[in-house]
């Protein structure tokens, strides 16, 4: 099938951008890839063949950071935008968060309504604009309820929902929810760190003595290739705007806690042998008023390094007080037939594991 125009892509140097750009530009349809990026050098460069670097930024206002030229070509040309840019920071002040993930899809989806052959827009958030609710959390189901939420960029995800939600009268929109990317589940491959890897570094060097949680909190994690893979088959193979889906493991798929703790002990052990000799013990799981008891003495010491390895854990693991299973129904009903399906998370855990020791979290090659 040959198709024309252009789709622009909004994060796509980042961790799920970059490989729903390489699934893209392999696409025999002749279209045309724009990427959106701040940096002035990579204007002119190339991710793939027939991908263009287009200098802007989703902090700049209505415009987007855009020439004047390059936004009126935009707008004849452009029939398709993915918005995957994100701040994923936790600890950010919230205004700071905003300016991207609100205010910069606020300005995006404006500049979307003024693309005369746009057929679709495709916005990325996260199963965690859940907050701090429990239970069941749906495809429909929106936000928080009311229960807060652990961090900034949690409400700030939130908020850009809202905004998504309110150009769905206008525009053909569909939000796709991602839950925790790990890396990848043939190779273990890992190309965007975040908290859950900086606390598997503490873990593996003894700073993480407790986390918060139950033992029997199912944890969700999925890996970068499904989250590609499916986002980029309901993009272009069953896009339906007003639609929300959840890219997750899912109930049946995700490890429990206690489980995923024991999954990676044991792969410390058999990456490094050694490891076993320094006889860290396995972290104790408690619940969040006690972790946080634990967090406020540890900053009573002064330690600059165990107070940073506290926040970091509290900063991912906040979650796991507030059990939750995401529902994946209707994404994975309209993936049947495509041959994607989120890997159980217990089963490829260890080979991200084994990346994040062999490259030392990312300081040398693998």
């Amino acid at each position: 099938m040959t198709m024309d125009g252009t789709i622009l892509v909004t994060g796509g140097t980042g961790t799920v951008g970059r490989e729903l750009v390489r699934r893209l530009a392999a696409e025999p349809t002749g279209q045309r890839i724009a990427v959106l990026s701040r940096a002035a050098g990579r204007a002119t460069g190339r991710l793939e063949p027939d991908v263009a670097f287009v200098q802007g930024d989703l902090r700049a206002g209505p415009g987007l950071g855009l020439s004047a030229d390059i936004r009126a070509d935009l707008a004849a040309e452009v029939t398709e935008v993915i918005h995957c840019a994100a701040e994923t920071r936790f600890s950010l002040p919230i205004e700071e968060v905003r300016a991207v993930n609100v205010a910069g899809t606020r300005d995006l989806l404006e500049f979307a309504a003024d693309c005369r052959r746009l057929r679709k827009v495709g916005c990325f958030s996260t199963v965690y604009v859940a907050g701090r609710r429990t239970g069941r959390f749906t495809e429909d189901d929106l936000a928080d309820d009311g229960a807060g939420f652990a961090n900034t960029y949690e409400l700030s995800k939130s908020e850009m929902e809202r905004e998504v939600r309110g150009r769905m009268a206008d525009l053909p929109v569909a939000i796709y929810r991602l839950s925790t990317v790990i890396g990848d589940s043939v190779t273990g491959a890992v190309t965007g760190w975040n908290a859950f890897h900086h606390a598997l570094r503490l873990l593996y060097h003894g700073l993480a003595p407790m986390v918060p949680g139950n033992p029997a909190t199912p944890v969700d994690l999925v890996s970068v290739n499904y989250v590609a893979d499916a986002s980029h088959w309901l993009f272009r193979q069953r896009f339906e705007a007003g639609r929300t889906y959840h890219l997750c493991s899912g109930p049946e798929r995700s490890g429990t806690l206690a489980e995923l703790i024991d999954a990676v002990i044991d792969a410390f052990r058999l990456v490094r042998p050694g490891w076993r000799r320094r006889a860290i013990e396995r972290p104790a799981v408690v619940d969040a008023a006690t972790y946080e008891l634990f967090v406020r003495s540890v900053e009573e010491t002064g330690n600059e390094v165990l107070i940073g390895a506290a926040r970091v854990v509290q900063s991912f693991a906040t979650q796991l007080a507030f059990p939750k299973q995401f529902d994946d129904a209707h994404a994975a009903a309209l993936l049947e037939g495509s041959g994607y399906r989120p890997v159980p998370t217990i089963e490829f855990l260890p080979k991200v594991v084994r990346t994040c020791v062999e490259t030392e979290w990312g300081a040398r090659a693998g």
